[in-house]
């Protein structure tokens, strides 16, 4: 059952960006024939979350980016849609982590590991989540009640040991090649690099694997599948509290990012935001004031504060893998007509940060 099924083909595109919102309509294409069906299974396609408890280094809210999202009675898929022509190779790091490359017309160039980038996005959710358990689920039940509070200070119910699945889905024309014996990470619940057109199977092998572990006795550790779980109504409730919180670019000409509660079926207005772009509200780094305009100077793009008449430089950081403003593979903002992006060549996320009234 899709909750929202975001349009992902209006607003400005380079080649890159593209094939990237070409790769997330392909997989949410998938999503939406395979599971529209199923009344226990919700998905939401380019969904962003700001977060002002998980602010970014300048201070500002930490935001939230996640291609594809979903939800079901026990637990969570992390969709990471990447765009491949060619061959994506992935080898263990010598540490317990993998290093990716992306091969192309016999060129081969090292690039941010997608499965780093949904393990963050991880995090950020299952926070956001944890804060909110209480408007979202229940207390445990009255039997267990006492002995649950005692054991864990708490009676409330919540998403700490929810599980939270990374899946990486590489477009149909791409190739995936293993280096080193690499597999996917299995603890505490299995991981997946696989071709678009077999994730939905993937997603429903691991549902029916919670689903067989719920319906054994409950004698087992954390961490295995089905022990934990949500009732029957919640994994609706937690989807659409996810798309009501669902957050738009922010306009210059508002002093508050334009939130839009997405409803089913309905399509994406046409600023909200599209593909793998993520920004947060653009303030004063000296007095915290709005009242912003957009210049430009020997070191880059900047605003003018109206209120303290001081300078703030645009963000030049990649929300999605971290990476700086540099020569090689790094951040460059750049201005379009009214609009300014934030473009990053690591990772190929493209976002708009600014426009002008």
């Amino acid at each position: 059952m899709i909750v929202k099924p975001y349009d992902q083909t209006a607003g400005h595109k380079d080649r890159r960006q593209q094939a990237g919102a070409d790769a997330e309509k392909q997989m949410a294409f998938y999503l939406n024939r395979d599971l529209r069906d199923d009344e226990q299974v919700f998905v939401l396609n380019g969904i962003r979350l700001e977060d002002s408890e998980q602010p970014e280094q300048d201070g500002s809210p930490g935001v939230c980016q996640i291609d594809h999202l979903v939800v079901h009675r026990w637990g969570l898929f992390i969709v990471e849609s990447k765009s491949v022509a060619g061959e994506v190779r992935v080898r263990p790091d010598g540490s317990g982590g993998d290093e990716w490359t992306r091969r192309y017309r016999g060129k081969e160039t090292g690039v941010p590991s997608p499965l780093r980038q949904a393990e963050r996005q991880s995090g950020f959710l299952r926070a956001f989540l944890q804060r909110h358990r209480e408007d979202l689920l229940g207390k445990v039940s009255l039997g267990m009640r006492t002995i649950v509070k005692v054991a864990k200070g708490t009676d409330q119910r919540g998403f700490k040991d929810a599980p939270i699945q990374l899946v990486v889905a590489v477009s149909d024309t791409g190739k995936i090649k293993r280096i080193g014996g690499w597999k996917e990470p299995s603890e505490p619940f299995r991981a997946f690099v696989a071709k678009a057109d077999l994730v939905v199977d993937k997603i429903d092998q691991e549902i029916r694997a919670h689903r067989k572990g719920a319906s054994r006795a409950r004698t087992r550790s954390d961490g295995e599948y089905g022990r934990w779980a949500m009732e029957e109504e919640e994994p609706e409730k937690v989807a659409e509290f996810l798309a009501a919180q669902h957050t738009n670019r922010p306009r210059a000409s508002s002093a508050q990012t334009n939130k839009n509660a997405p409803s089913r079926n309905r399509k994406r207005p046409r600023n909200q935001a599209a593909g793998s772009e993520c920004s947060a509200k653009a303030v004063c780094k000296h007095c915290g004031s709005e009242h912003l305009v957009a210049r430009s100077g020997q070191h880059g793009y900047y605003w003018k504060c109206g209120a303290c008449d001081k300078n703030t430089a645009m963000p030049a950081v990649c929300p999605t893998c971290g990476a700086k403003k540099g020569r090689d593979n790094g951040v460059r903002i750049r201005k379009e007509k009214k609009t300014y992006f934030r473009e990053c060549e690591a990772c190929g996320t493209s976002e708009t940060i600014w426009i002008e009234d």
